[in-house]
């Protein structure tokens, strides 16, 4: 059986994809990439013919019109893997990667999260206020090497509580590393392990509560990239806001039912809330359990950053307080407001550390792809003084 699947959805951008492909391929015949591509035209396999076997490379014509859900699903029904990881067709992955599938398999941990010290960004990427500063550099900070047990239950009720902002500390399928038979259990049980409209969001939750042993390693296994079609371009643009139903991530999901609790318009807030949302719905069915996510948080985030969209926001706040009550949601809201400041004093805050930080980080420059990118870190990681430290 492949010790390690790495798994690439992709959807017309193979000028991203054939370089992230190549780079992983090369790190170690122990690695199987899994690529299902939704693009109308196949303009990946013609690199690759006849130079890696089936067992080794996957390329899979999800077909055109695919959600992104049903995209990550395929990917996760057509990898062998004993351990899967998903990234974005833009990011690669460093050699360590295998090392950390093989001390897992032997530890029984089910679930790994990575922090990011590597950061890349491709030639093409632009930057919202510097332009292309960024562009075709790899930027590396301070990192230990250090492998730390996570704390599952706190990553869930840190989520719950900041609804609608992101995947935080829970662990991950997506940029993140989770054993084969932790996904068969979540299928088993749940039905699917990706759903909502953001899988990531959807299946950290799920990971979470059904993850058995969960660490933290602080190295750069994972590296995401920034590329000009990413999500971090496409939101400097303005292309993350807008109507929901108009929107192309939202088009193929058919029969999309939203929940009148979610203001209905597209933006980062609305769709992770969601597709949290739902997966919560999940466990509450399945455990019994009452999860109460703070629905007050993800309207305050919606009201102030999305004005425009006062009506759709304050039509949920309403839904809302006839679901649970006037007095719980205007108290979720008034609490919600003093915790969005602090947590934007706390990035301001967060930026101006890292403005020092970054005294003291790396920056390679003339890496025009993933795959330059990838040989790079590799130079860099041998001189390094912190290495990977697995526990024995």
């Amino acid at each position: 059986m492949t010790l390690l699947s790495v798994i690439i959805p992709t959807h017309n951008r193979a000028q991203y994809a054939v370089q992230s492909i190549s780079s992983i391929l090369e790190l170690s015949p122990d690695i199987q990439v899994v690529v299902c591509d939704s693009s109308p035209v196949d303009e990946i396999s013609g690199h690759f013919v006849d130079s890696y076997s089936a067992s080794r490379l996957k390329l899979i014509r999800s077909g055109h019109g695919i959600s992104v859900v049903d995209n990550f699903n395929l990917g996760l029904d057509s990898a062998d893997g004993e351990y899967l990881v998903f990234i974005g067709d833009d990011d690669f992955v460093g050699k360590e990667i295998v090392q950390v599938a093989e001390w897992a398999r032997g530890k029984k941990i089910d679930s790994v999260k990575f922090n990011f010290p590597a950061l890349y960004y491709w030639d093409d990427f632009k930057h919202s206020t510097q332009g292309d500063a960024y562009s075709a550099t790899l930027h590396i900070t301070p990192f230990d090497g250090s492998v730390t047990p996570h704390d599952l239950k706190a990553s869930m009720r840190h989520a719950l509580d900041n609804f609608g902002g992101g995947v935080f500390d829970m662990p991950r399928a997506y940029a993140g590393m989770i054993s084969a038979e932790l996904a068969r259990r979540i299928k088993l049980k749940y039905g699917q392990v990706f759903g909502g409209v953001s899988p990531d969001i959807y299946s950290s939750f799920l990971i979470a509560n059904e993850s058995n042993a969960c660490v933290l390693v602080d190295y750069p296994v994972i590296i995401p990239g920034a590329s000009g079609m990413s999500t971090s371009g496409q939101s400097s643009s303005g292309e993350h806001y807008g109507k929901l139903r108009e929107n192309a991530h939202i088009a193929p999901f058919k029969n999309l039912v939203w929940d009148e609790r979610i203001p209905e318009f597209y933006s980062v807030p609305t769709v992770w809330s969601y597709s949290l949302l739902k997966a919560v719905e999940k466990v509450e069915a399945s455990d019994g359990l009452n999860l109460h996510p703070n629905f007050g948080r993800v309207l305050v985030k919606c009201f102030v950053y999305f004005p425009r969209s006062y009506k759709e926001t304050f039509s949920s706040f309403r839904r809302t307080a006839a679901y649970y009550g006037y007095a719980k949601v205007i108290y979720q809201v008034v609490r919600s407001v003093g915790a969005e400041f602090v947590w934007v004093l706390s990035r301001i805050s967060t930026k101006l550390f890292k403005s020092k930080v970054s005294l003291d980080s790396s920056v390679l420059k003339g890496l025009d792809t993933t795959y330059s990118a990838s040989h790079g870190l590799q130079l860099f990681l041998a001189d390094y003084p912190a290495k990977l430290r697995l526990p024995v």
